[in-house]
């Protein structure tokens, strides 16, 4: 009977072109057709006799196992999908069809390849995933850590690496590096050098594996170069998971993943130069007038439920138009920035120092514990801003005019807090002005 069995299967197999198994109630291969060879890469004499289970991916053996009892159950089982490896360390995705033969305490199971068709929903669930974690990652590093989830999911890659094209000044920096397992060791920014500087083709061989020892073993990596839409940005390496490579189908999948990747980080990077430059001063890089006014907004209304105190600080630079007028606007521009710069070195990391607009500065000073702090700061600024700034026409002195608002002292909201600064600010500058005259 179990002859006839046999029989029927290979007739069927020949039919359907698809693989026939036979396996025994402990899992064990009794018979199978010789379609095995073309799909997994083995000759049936090769697994008759061999543990079914061994032949699938360890991720799905416990989902598979779960699968052979309701089989073995009695129920007849169409469409379920697993991962075997192949014969050359590949991954093989299968669908089955299953039946329990009780009388002979067989499990039939007719096994059709569906790699190709996975790897193109993998393709798209790999867009779509991408694009999801770019509109959800708050940065660069944070969609690394999403892309890396992804692509562990897909193919397995434990280990993952970010790395931005490198220039002579600063060669790589690393955008993100991670691998779930401890003990291997990330390739060196030497190790990443040597690649860059003996890679030629970028499906070849020796351009695509970058080895190394560490941790007394031999690690692999693949690496992808991640292209954008002005050349090459970086590269992508992702740790060969099984130590036996990454199969050409695979790869394949790999460097559509990387383009996609490559794409996202450009748009991640242009989307934060839109917002740096939102909320920024080109000039001099400090919070422009839209993020001060935000973070401003935001101090009034912690100093009120905190009931603490903070400070700002108005500060104009006195004659800047005269600098404009008599040593041209670059002379003008390089003063801006020098003062910029010396304000933020007398604030404090947790201070705001912003620029609202032309000669006019301010400092957002939170948790002061007297008043006389934000005066103490006013000093430190003047003492600050007393060295000249060099230039190219001639060494110009600074003088500045500095008004003072307190919360809650001389307001409670942010608007009246901004007009008593400012208007303090105005007082200042004209006793600099009758002083001159």
């Amino acid at each position: 009977m179990v002859q006839s069995i046999r029989s029927l299967s290979a007739n069927i197999a020949d039919l359907l072109l698809d693989v026939v198994f036979l396996v025994d109630r402990r899992g064990i291969i009794v018979d199978v057709s010789a379609g095995c060879e073309r799909m997994l890469g083995y000759r049936p004499t090769e697994l008759i006799g061999q543990y079914m289970l061994d032949l699938v991916v360890p991720e799905d053996r416990a989902i598979t196992c779960m699968e052979s009892a309701r089989v073995q159950a009695g129920q007849e089982r169409v469409g379920f999908e697993n991962r075997y490896l192949h014969k050359d360390g590949r991954r093989v995705d299968v669908m089955w069809s299953a039946r329990y033969i009780a009388d002979h305490g067989l499990r039939l199971g007719v096994g059709r390849d569906i790699s190709a068709r996975k790897r193109a929903e993998r393709r798209q669930a790999a867009t779509y995933a991408i694009s999801e974690a770019v509109y959800h990652a708050g940065d660069l590093a944070g969609l690394c850590g999403e892309i890396h989830a992804i692509l562990d999911r897909l193919v397995g890659a434990p280990g993952m690496v970010v790395v931005s094209d490198p220039t002579p000044q600063h060669g790589f920096k690393i955008i993100y590096q991670r691998d779930h397992d401890p003990k291997t060791r990330l390739p060196s920014r030497a190790c990443l050098a040597r690649w860059r500087a003996t890679a030629t083709a970028p499906d070849s061989v020796a351009s695509d594996a970058v080895r190394h020892v560490g941790g007394g073993r031999l690690n692999t990596w693949l690496m992808i170069d991640l292209g954008g839409p002005a050349g090459t940005i970086g590269a992508l390496l992702l740790r060969d998971h099984a130590g036996t490579g990454y199969s050409p189908a695979d790869r394949g999948l790999l460097h559509f993943v990387a383009a996609q990747v490559g794409l996202a980080l450009e748009r991640k990077r242009l989307h934060d130069d839109l917002m740096r430059s939102a909320c920024h001063d080109e000039l001099t890089g400090l919070p422009n007038r839209r993020l001060f006014f935000d973070r401003i907004r935001t101090a009034v209304a912690r100093a009120r439920r905190c009931h603490s105190r903070l400070g700002l600080l108005y500060v104009d630079v006195n004659d800047f138009k005269q600098v404009n007028d008599c040593y041209g606007h670059a002379a003008g521009d390089a003063l801006l920035r020098e003062v910029a710069a010396r304000l933020v070195e007398c604030a404090r990391e947790s201070d705001t120092v912003a620029r609202l607009g032309g000669d006019e500065f301010v400092l957002l000073l939170e948790d002061l514990q007297a008043p006389e702090d934000a005066e103490h700061c006013a000093d430190k600024i003047r003492a600050a801003l007393v060295r000249p700034v060099p230039t190219q026409c001639a060494p110009l002195h600074i003088g500045v005019s500095i008004g003072i608002g307190l919360f809650p002292d001389h307001a409670d909201q942010v608007e009246t807090l901004l007009m008593h600064a400012d208007a303090h600010m105005y007082t200042r500058k004209r006793a600099h002005k009758c002083g001159e005259s």
